[in-house]
């Protein structure tokens, strides 16, 4: 059985899309029959792994082991997260699956009979980028703009071709019934770098229905235009239904780096597993994550980044469209090409 240590340090129990991602994924690694280790901040005193895996809708699997600091502080969390981290490398050789590279490289003396494969989701040329390289055996990238940079920037540093890896979805969170109650609804961070003000200028111009923003950390610098509603953030595992009961699901993304080049949208795949007609950016990060999920375009309603007249169109033709045919991407499914680097059977059971 491959040992694997999941090297990031979320924060659970948690819906942040970074830990919806790492825990996602180390469940998919320990279906397939890894032993995985994954060590996270204690979001609350009497949080539990069981609390971490139930708060997104998943259930314990053997081989694995989510283990929280003993305490919320931060600092004394820092301390036992070093000391697991020792103890799990003084185990038989495995590999450490890192999405944190500073950490990877801070440890690196203690990880040296490990192998290392690293998960990059953005390209900045800091030095712990090349310091992780030069640890790695293998790179998986979030998309194909990530691997790009990757590529430009360092060249036959690389350990080979990079393996891309889309995100996905958990299968039972397929819906295949749609009853419409009328809402537009987007979900997600409020961040601004990811193009809400096109959004909310669709808005102010006047919607045909009435639009609800679900959740998400981050703020919004403006007022909201009439007919504009900031929903509080919605249990993770109650987001299928209120996605498939919507009247159409909005991805907002601006065209910049972050949007054309280094995104594949973790909400994206939540919202293609149901019913509920799309409204997306044409951005090539979103064209690839449709590629990836096996989606055709013909059902899907597309506006020009940037362009609130665009979204708003986009927006009245889709509530006007009937339901369309749900599509899965699982985690196992992004598992699949990536299976041989840590050892593994390359489809589950």
């Amino acid at each position: 059985m491959t040992r694997i240590l999941h090297l990031y340090r979320p924060r659970l129990p948690g819906q942040r899309a970074q830990a919806i991602q790492v825990v996602h994924a180390a469940h998919a690694l320990a279906r397939r029959g890894a032993d995985v280790t994954l060590l996270a901040d204690r979001s609350h005193p009497d949080a539990t792994p069981r609390d971490a895996l139930a708060a997104l809708g998943l259930s314990p699997v053997d081989g694995l082991h989510i283990h929280l600091a003993p305490v919320v502080h931060k600092g004394a969390a820092g301390l036992w997260f070093r000391g697991a981290l020792a103890r799990w490398a003084l185990g038989a050789p495995g590999v450490v699956l890192a999405r944190d590279l500073r950490r990877l490289v801070e440890a690196r003396s203690w990880l040296s009979r490990h192998r290392v494969v690293i998960e990059v989701h953005g390209q900045d040329d800091h030095p712990f980028e090349r310091r992780a390289l030069e640890l790695s055996s293998a790179v998986i990238a979030n998309c194909e703009g990530t691997a790009a940079s990757w590529e430009r920037a360092y060249g036959d540093r690389l350990p080979g071709p990079i393996h891309v890896a889309h995100n996905g979805t958990a299968p039972h969170r397929h819906r295949s019934i749609r009853a419409p109650d009328g809402v537009v609804r987007t979900v997600g961070s409020l961040r601004p770098y990811k193009g809400w003000d096109t959004l909310l200028d669709a808005a102010a111009a006047g919607l045909d229905v009435p639009l609800e923003l679900v959740g998400g950390g981050g703020t919004l610098d403006r007022t909201l235009p009439p007919g504009v509603t900031l929903r509080p953030p919605v249990a993770f595992p109650d987001v299928p239904d209120l996605l498939a009961r919507s009247a159409a699901l909005v991805l907002p993304l601006a065209d910049n780096r972050f949007g054309r080049v280094l995104t594949s949208p973790l909400k994206l795949f939540d919202y293609l597993a149901t019913p509920t007609p799309l409204v997306l950016p044409r951005l090539p990060t979103v064209e690839r994550a449709l590629r990836a999920a096996k989606a055709t375009d013909s059902e899907l309603f597309w506006y020009t980044a940037g362009h609130p007249a665009s979204l708003r169109s986009a927006i009245h033709a889709a509530v006007r469209a009937p339901g369309r045919a749900p599509v899965l991407r699982s985690w196992d499914h992004r598992l699949d090409p990536l299976a041989p680097l840590f050892d593994l059977p390359a489809t589950s059971s």
